[in-house]
């Protein structure tokens, strides 16, 4: 998980993928525990009512997509 590498490659990563505009968030594995994630990858969506969806695994577009979708849903 990204979140157990030393930081250094977590600031590498926010550098090389131009995410550096939103937080990001640090875990030592607490947080991503609290969502059942395991290991990555992973998706977890917590939608404005609280809801909170998840996905092990890789995600293409359309199956992101479908992650939205139900997270809208719920």
């Amino acid at each position: 998980m990204a979140g157990l590498a030393p930081d250094e490659d977590g600031l590498a990563t926010v550098e090389e993928w131009g995410i550096g505009s939103f937080p990001n968030i640090s875990d030592r594995g607490p947080i991503w525990g609290a969502f059942g994630v395991f290991g990555q990858p992973a998706a977890i969506v917590v939608t404005a009512d609280g809801n909170v969806l998840g996905h092990m695994g890789a995600l293409d577009k359309a199956g992101f997509q479908d992650l939205m979708d139900r997270a809208r849903a719920a």
